[in-house]
């Protein structure tokens, strides 16, 4: 449980970053779109390694 909640914090620290007007982007990380491919894919590889080392 220690590990995930590292794991939650880090993959949510993007979303402090303080956009400036102009993006539109999804909350206060405006860049959020551009990579939400990247984050899920991380996601899913972190899961099925997890699930994996049971």
């Amino acid at each position: 449980m220690k590990y995930l909640s590292i794991a939650v914090f880090l993959a949510t620290m993007p979303s402090l970053a303080m956009a400036h007007e102009g993006h539109g982007g999804v909350g206060l990380f405006h860049h959020l779109m551009d990579l939400a491919p990247a984050i899920a894919l991380v996601a899913i590889v972190a899961l099925i390694y997890w699930k994996r080392s049971k």
